[in-house]
């Protein structure tokens, strides 16, 4: 669907305005230099490497964020800002459509050094785009293929971006650049051109084609082609690769072998591993990138436009509202670089696979920027929750039905021949297991809705409506008039999963369930920023997290009871949890709402796993 076709609501907007009133999310650019920093405004004359063009990263990604959440959540104070920093962005552009970060004697020469020029420029694109959608500025969209035009120009069959033969140096910038296929992906979809769609595939081809090994090369078609293997790759790249393999290729068959090997290094919370190399088994407190789940989000989004698979959308589902949740503070000032499933603390001081290398700690701590490490996961994260929203309802390409590919609160407004069609979700859900349509339209339409039919639910129940089932898929076929609702509700039993090595995870719906361990927190102050502090979260007693608690797998529900809870904020779940699980004394929350956490348990013997 358009984007600004779905809206949040509920406490989807609630959390989106908090982020953006309270959360670091709308002022990143006075907290961290690193975004504050327009290298757009002042260009490099010298390519000194990744450092030099990490900025851009840093400010576009924020920029490309910050308009998606002030438009989507309708905040007129942020939006008003949003569209300022979106002027002065194009203002940036030069008379012959340049918009990057470079002077002119370093531009175009990606693949001959870690210029960045490509990943720079697609992160403006990205922003003018999203700008010119969600508000119709046409001048968004000029800039954008003016830039673009002048880059197709530049490399065309005869010049590689990729370089002529392989490096093991640390070309971090090249291969990012392989995600200008999102900016391609993007004027493609909004200008109908079919020449941008074929450039993305010449992208991709000539990524192919660099000579193996190089780095971040997991999704190369000759690795993905190989199913013996593994990824290895810089986590938040390969994620971020699987977009464009779905749009750059549109093979069905390399695309979910790259989704095979993701799933085999995903943990329960839905988290593809990778502290920051990806690498490994997906154990308990195997660690995470926040990065890598806003490109997940987004990918699985792009994969759902490619296949026509609804366990898409449960692994959507399960990353936005566990892995996302878990890693940042319900109050939106902080987020952890790194996290894991269970978390016995949040400190600086844990070692990474980098920090091994460069002796650089402090990415399982709490930050509002993480400017001593990079500055990419808090702007990153301003991303995830309008990923998500974006890719609740997709349109078939094949006839005018629209298809509820994950669900919460939401509205979706759309035109079928001509007709306005409205379509609103009103739910807790994830916390709670039933969605309330409505729908609305203005004259006569006859379309199909397909509703995703969760692989963890046992059963469901269609109240007010007629449906079949088909493939995954709960499908009303009608045709439609005026106000009509229904309620979709599950059946949705709790169930374990285990981890490589046998611990159990605890899971009801999309949600994962974990025992709350009480913490204190210690701030670790920064001076340039002394009411935004670092912080660290220490367990008040360390000694019941030597052992596992046992979990009865041979009783229905694992021995648990559902327990709805009634809070003073019902908008603001992920503060205070609507729904807990209960056995024997024992508490269980979502992972969202416990800082820290033991997210692994042991299964008493004869465990079976449930592999729904």
């Amino acid at each position: 669907m358009p984007l600004g076709a779905v809206r949040p609501r509920g406490w989807m907007l609630a959390q989106m305005q908090q982020d953006l009133d309270h959360g670091f999310a709308g002022r990143l650019d006075t907290l961290s230099p690193h975004v504050a920093s327009d290298l757009f405004a002042h260009r490099l004359a010298a390519a000194n490497g990744q450092l030099a063009w990490w900025d851009a990263e840093s400010r576009g990604n924020w920029l490309w964020g910050y308009t998606l959440l002030a438009h989507l959540a309708d905040a007129p104070q942020h939006r008003e800002r949003a569209d300022a920093l979106v002027r002065s962005l194009r203002a940036t552009q030069d008379a012959d459509g340049y918009l990057g970060i470079h002077t002119a004697a370093m531009r175009y020469r990606t693949g001959d050094v870690e210029n960045g020029e490509l990943w720079a420029q697609s992160r403006a694109l990205l922003t003018l785009l999203t700008h010119h959608e969600l508000t119709g500025d046409a001048a968004s969209l000029d800039a954008a293929r003016r830039a673009t035009d002048l880059v197709l120009q530049q490399y065309d069959r005869g010049r590689s971006p990729f370089g002529s033969k392989s490096t093991t140096d640390d070309r971090t910038g090249v291969t990012h650049g392989l995600c200008y296929v999102d900016a391609l992906q993007a004027l493609h979809d909004v200008t109908g051109e079919d020449r941008y769609a074929a450039a993305a595939a010449d992208l991709l081809r000539d990524f192919d084609a660099w000579p193996l090994p190089f780095p971040n090369d997991d999704f190369a078609a000759a690795n993905l082609a190989d199913p013996m293997r593994g990824l290895h790759g810089h986590a938040v790249h390969t994620v971020e690769h699987l977009r464009a393999v779905a749009f750059g290729s549109r093979d069905e068959s390399r695309l979910r072998s790259a989704l095979h090997k993701l799933r085999l290094s995903t943990t329960p919370s839905g988290a593809v591993i990778g502290d920051e190399s990806l690498h490994g088994l997906p154990h308990p407190q195997a660690g995470y990138e926040y990065c890598s789940l806003t490109e997940l989000v987004f990918g699985l989004g792009r994969c759902a436009q490619i296949l026509t698979d609804p366990a898409l959308g449960d692994w959507l589902e399960r990353v936005t509202f566990n892995a996302a949740q878990g890693a940042r503070t319900a109050d939106g000032r902080a987020l952890a670089y790194l996290c894991s499933d269970s978390r016995l603390d949040a400190t600086a001081h844990r070692p990474d696979s980098y920090s091994l290398l460069n002796g650089k700690h402090g990415r399982y701590k709490l930050s509002p920027t993480h400017d001593d490490i990079a500055c990419c996961c808090n702007p990153n994260a301003t991303r995830l929750l309008p990923h998500y929203v974006s890719s609740m309802w997709l349109g078939r390409t094949d006839s005018p039905d629209l298809v509820a590919f994950a669900y919460g609160p939401s509205n979706l407004r759309t035109t079928i021949d001509g007709t306005a069609f409205n379509v609103l979700q009103e739910t807790l859900y994830p916390f709670e297991d039933q969605v309330r349509f409505t729908v609305d339209a203005a004259a006569p339409v006859r379309l199909t809705l397909w509703l995703r039919r969760p692989a963890w639910a046992s059963a469901y129940h269609l109240d007010g409506i007629e449906s079949v089932e088909k493939d995954g898929w709960i499908v009303i076929e009608r045709e439609w008039l005026g106000r009509m609702s229904f309620t979709l509700r599950f059946d949705v039993p709790v169930r374990a999963e285990t981890y490589p090595a046998g611990e159990v995870a605890v899971l009801r719906g999309p949600l994962q369930f974990v025992q709350s361990i009480p913490y204190r927190t210690r701030k670790l102050p920064v001076p340039a920023r002394a009411d935004w502090p670092d912080a660290e979260l220490l367990a008040d007693d360390r000694a019941p997290l030597e052992t596992l608690p046992i979990i009865d797998t041979e009783h229905a529900d694992l021995g648990f009871l559902p327990e709805r809870v009634a809070t003073e904020a019902p908008n603001r779940p992920w503060h205070e949890s609507p729904l807990r699980l209960r056995s024997d004394g024992v508490t269980l929350v979502p992972i969202g709402c416990a800082p820290l956490r033991r997210a692994d348990f042991r299964a008493r013997p004869g465990h079976r796993e449930d592999k729904a």
